[in-house]
């Protein structure tokens, strides 16, 4: 192996591991401190969360044990002109206010902001919550903290396809997003549902919930379906070819292949 090749996995090692230096860092510094209390009334979500995609009913023992206990671990936050912004602790913030609590114990401290996102995103990622989570988190982070997809799947230590493919799933309809708030479907479940027509997706959820799917099956119907698609996907247009795909992701694989055969 060439010393070129064993520095790049090298370099590539560092940084899947430098995020979670983040995370190590900062609770390691709360470990001998006690949580102050703040009222909810002073609290509020990073916007890098979305309270709706979590089904707080799916989190049934975590409310047991704050109704009994209370939170027995403070969330985390950092100074915000609006007030104080959680950045780890969402479940336990939102069932407290589902409880009806007044103040909830609170660690603050503080971050820059690139610190913060990547504080956040970590979190996101570690957290078995529903996937939605994720894709709204990236669509945010494009949106309004201008990151680009390389960047994101950089920070988020997942490849560039997958984080694509997480925020496809805002364009699911409203029925398989509850299903994958509530984990009646999986990633990638939902991900096999994408882009087909409404009918079909509802015949194929329920199939999937009368467990006469499997995600193997799912996708092969996916593929029959769009392979009838794409018989008519070609079209000759004088000296022309025109070639229509399924999405982008499909395109860009494509696109690389025909590059290598008649450009490259």
């Amino acid at each position: 192996m060439s010393k070129k090749k064993r520095r790049t996995e090298l370099d590539q090692l560092i940084e899947k591991y430098k995020r979670y230096s983040l995370v190590e860092e900062v609770e390691k510094s709360l470990q001998e401190k006690k949580g102050i209390f703040y009222s909810l009334d002073e609290l509020f979500l990073s916007d890098l969360y979305e309270e709706k995609y979590y089904d707080l009913d799916s989190y049934s023992s975590l409310q047991d044990s704050i109704k009994k206990d209370g939170l027995l671990y403070p969330l985390i936050i950092v100074k915000h002109k609006k007030g104080f912004e959680i950045i780890n602790g969402s479940k336990r913030y939102l069932l407290a206010k589902k409880l009806g609590l007044d103040k909830v114990p609170c660690f603050l401290i503080n971050l820059t902001d690139k610190r913060k996102v990547s504080y956040i995103i970590e979190n996101i990622i570690a957290e078995n919550d529903s996937p939605l989570l994720k894709a709204h988190c990236f669509y945010m982070l494009n949106k309004k903290y201008h990151y680009s997809d390389t960047e994101i799947a950089k920070e988020a230590n997942i490849s560039l396809a997958q984080e694509k493919n997480l925020k496809r799933l805002l364009n699911l309809p409203d029925f398989l997003k509850q299903a994958l708030n509530s984990f009646q479907l999986s990633y990638s479940e939902g991900r096999a549902l994408l882009d087909l027509p409404l009918e079909k997706q509802k015949q194929l959820f329920e199939e999937l919930k009368a467990n006469k799917l499997s995600v193997r099956d799912l996708e092969r119907e996916r593929r029959q379906y769009f392979g009838k698609k794409n018989k008519t996907q070609i079209s000759l247009t004088g000296k022309t070819i025109k070639l229509r795909f399924n999405d982008n992701e499909e395109a860009e694989k494509a696109f690389i292949r025909l590059k290598k055969l008649y450009v490259d």
